[in-house]
């Protein structure tokens, strides 16, 4: 089983500039749309305009993004917290990363990528934040942290092999962790991605019993990460971080007021991860 790397800005640096010609991959926005679509008991489909934050874990572990309005671990204008992620007290990403690819029985990859939602005035809450984990220039896994307006969060790690960055990745896992109170557990998850580029496209469907229950997609175009992007996001999307909470819980209450059935929700999961 691999070392775990040291938590270390030092360390973590050194990966930075040994990975800088790995993948290919940069720092970036993605401005662009989340769309859900679910079709049982009810149809219901919304959508809303978003931009997510695209961030190379060592860079943000060391603290060198080299921003004015977007900080690691203090208030800013846009900020990324590591206790929003990973374990959730506060401590760098990398190890616990490489830690879960490792009960995976994956070692540490050259370079992790976080797609997440950075706070604005010191304000998140995302959903799902995804991390793109590379091998040169093949995706080695990808690492799915869902989390719900509970409290509560559950990460799926997927291992991938030899998978290239510019195909096409298709996997499936059981649902683990009850989201929305309007739909049961058994149920299972369909991912699609590939690494992004100058866009990205993300599909998420759930289904039961084989059957179509929601399907959930974000597409996004690239921006370099920029103080302007940063800016231009701001005044483009005020005061986002909000409204994703705001439309989670104003699209429940339309769901509810269609008749669909409140589920209770269950204990979560003993383990907060899982890779099968």
């Amino acid at each position: 089983m691999p070392k775990p790397r040291l938590n270390t800005a030092s360390n973590a640096m050194k990966d930075v500039m040994k990975n800088k010609v790995t993948s290919g991959q940069s720092n970036a926005l993605y401005v662009g749309a989340v769309r859900h679509a679910r079709y049982q008991p009810k149809t219901h489909r919304f959508g809303y305009r978003v931009f997510s934050a695209y961030l190379n874990v060592d860079e943000l572990d060391a603290n060198q993004l080299g921003l004015k309005l977007l900080s690691v671990n203090r208030w800013n204008l846009f900020s990324v917290r590591a206790r929003d992620h990973g374990a959730r007290d506060g401590t760098n990403l990398r190890p616990f990363l490489d830690s879960l690819l490792a009960e995976a029985g994956l070692g540490s990859p050259d370079e992790i990528y976080i797609l997440c939602y950075p706070r604005m005035f010191g304000f998140a809450f995302n959903p799902l934040t995804v991390y793109y984990c590379f091998e040169g220039e093949q995706i080695s896994a990808m690492i799915y942290e869902v989390r719900n307006t509970f409290g509560d969060d559950h990460t799926y790690v997927v291992p991938l092999k030899g998978q290239s960055r510019d195909t096409l990745t298709l996997h499936c896992r059981d649902k683990r962790l009850h989201v929305s109170p309007f739909m049961e557990m058994e149920a299972r998850y369909h991912f699609s991605t590939a690494a992004p580029n100058d866009s990205l496209r993300m599909v998420i469907r759930e289904t039961q019993d084989d059957k179509p229950l929601l399907v959930a997609s974000f597409h996004g175009q690239k921006q370099p990460l920029t103080d302007g992007a940063l800016i231009r996001a701001f005044l483009t999307h005020p005061l986002m971080t909000v409204k994703v909470v705001v439309a989670i819980h104003y699209e429940a209450a339309k769901i509810f007021f269609k008749g669909v059935p409140f589920i209770k929700r269950p204990e979560p999961p003993e383990s907060r991860h899982s890779s099968s």
